[in-house]
């Protein structure tokens, strides 16, 4: 579903992806009321969203379509570069950013990403959002995953980019066993216990990567 009050915007990407038989644009809205009430129509596994929407707002429309469709995977496509305003996005819980100018160049792998499961930043949300990636404190000084072991450190970044326990042991060419119980010490030492608080935490600390 392509979300964007402007008709020339959802065209021209219909033209981007009009020759990829990997994806098939089946709804388009022009407005957040639009995609929502279309969304609770018909499902769909992909809604390419911009955050400036009349009516009901890009962020609104991120919080209330996750709550109809938690499998949703929705990429921010939009002329917004703010920092704080790309965060609240994926906390609401988008799985991706790229910005207008850039749809040319990353479109499709920015679709391909989210599609698997996993987070796509466009280089320009990474140095905006990124850029204090893993050396970076909060107002307190303090690092949240020092207490991590360099291995238990490998699989939290696999585990919120979105890697199943099965991927991450064969990047890492260890046992799904051996990974399991990685993900078990690690969520007990970040208090986190579902994936989605790790990728939150990651977001809150500027710990997630565009790429591995």
């Amino acid at each position: 579903m392509i979300v964007d009050d402007h008709s020339l915007i959802r065209k021209g990407i219909r033209l981007l992806l009009k020759n990829n038989t990997d994806f098939n644009v089946t709804m388009e809205a022009a407005t957040g009321e639009e995609a929502l009430q279309k969304l609770y129509m018909d499902k769909v596994e992909i809604m390419l969203l911009d955050l400036s929407m009349p009516g009901v707002g890009g962020l609104a429309i991120i919080e209330q379509a996750k709550r109809m469709c938690a499998d949703l995977r929705i990429l921010i496509l939009s002329m917004h570069e703010d920092e704080n305003y790309i965060r609240q996005a994926m906390l609401l819980g988008a799985s991706g950013y790229i910005p207008k100018a850039s749809a040319d160049d990353e479109l499709l792998d920015a679709l391909r990403t989210v599609a698997s499961g996993r987070f796509y930043l466009s280089k320009n949300a990474e140095q905006s959002l990124l850029t204090s990636m893993f050396s970076g404190l909060d107002g307190d000084g303090r690092d949240p995953v020092k207490c991590l072991s360099h291995r238990e450190l490998e699989v939290f970044e696999y585990m919120v980019h979105g890697y199943t326990i099965t991927e991450i042991g064969k990047l890492l060419n260890l046992s799904v066993k051996t990974i399991d119980t990685h993900k078990t010490k690690i969520m007990e030492k970040l208090g986190c216990k579902k994936r989605n608080e790790l990728v939150k935490l990651a977001l809150q600390y500027n710990l997630l990567k565009t790429e591995l």
